[in-house]
């Protein structure tokens, strides 16, 4: 796994400990993008239960996009896929261990369309793979760093067993507007982005809830206001929902047993 984030994807290692490494950009010194927890016991989860789908990484702009396309390349790493999601450009991996990995970048919210009943829409298209590329720093591509500095997490993307059961949880306790909904698949997010949370049931509709001893994601970060924070205590306790609340940190595990912690914004 270091392997492939270290020499890979260019993250560097920060504070190596108890089989703990936390990971950040190589020029970054905010708090790490993404932190690896050794468990030699842990297993392989059942194919349809919930857990992670992707993650997705965040870049600034296209030429950024294109410089992780052909660096990425250059170093041999397998795509699985790319696509225009219209509000969006992706490219899709996977790490070694099956964490899928998303690295995008936004169209200008100006491009963005909604339909009648005021949803956004979204869709899968072919990536423009010759322009995306038109767009590169004319430099060697053995000279491109896969992320830049400001690279960041702009969104998680989860499978769970139902559909209205986790927009109940995610909108009407957390608070996440719904953007898009598509029966099989809803896209939320917090300040009218096109989504800083997707839920699909493409493959775990149904599933047993995320198992606690299997690889694969432990828990992510969301980043509230004090005020937010607050409310959400007040919501959510007496609920089966929080499992603890310590130093205005509320720690959740949603209806399919995915773990989220909310910590105030920096």
């Amino acid at each position: 796994m270091l392997s492939f984030y270290v020499k890979d994807l260019g993250l560097k290692m920060l504070r190596p400990h108890d089989g703990l490494v936390e990971l950040r950009t190589a020029g970054s010194s905010s708090e790490p993008l993404l932190v690896l927890y050794h468990d030699a016991k842990a297993e392989v989860a059942p194919e349809d239960a919930a857990g992670l789908y992707h993650y997705a990484i965040l870049l600034p702009d296209r030429r950024t996009l294109a410089a992780a396309y052909l660096a990425l390349r250059n170093r041999g790493v397998t795509f699985e896929g790319f696509a225009d999601h219209l509000v969006s450009e992706a490219l899709y991996l996977t790490d070694p261990e099956g964490n899928g990995i998303e690295i995008y970048v936004d169209r200008p919210r100006s491009e963005w369309k909604f339909d009648e009943d005021g949803r956004l829409k979204m869709s899968t298209e072919p990536l423009d793979i010759d322009s995306l590329i038109k767009e590169s720093p004319q430099v060697p591509p053995g000279s491109l760093e896969p992320l830049p500095d400001d690279a960041k997490i702009g969104h998680i993307h989860l499978k769970v067993a139902d559909i209205d059961r986790s927009i109940l949880f995610y909108r009407d306790i957390l608070g996440f507007d719904l953007m898009s909904y598509w029966g099989s698949a809803a896209f939320l997010s917090a300040g009218r982005y096109h989504h800083h949370l997707g839920i699909n049931t493409w493959e775990s509709l149904g599933g047993p809830g995320k198992p606690k001893t299997a690889i694969g994601l432990e828990y992510f970060i969301i980043r509230a206001s004090q005020e937010n924070l607050h409310e959400l205590a007040l919501r959510l306790t007496g609920t089966p929902f929080l499992q603890a609340q310590e130093h205005s940190q509320l720690f959740l595990s949603d209806p399919d047993s995915i773990e989220l912690v909310i910590k105030p914004s920096s």
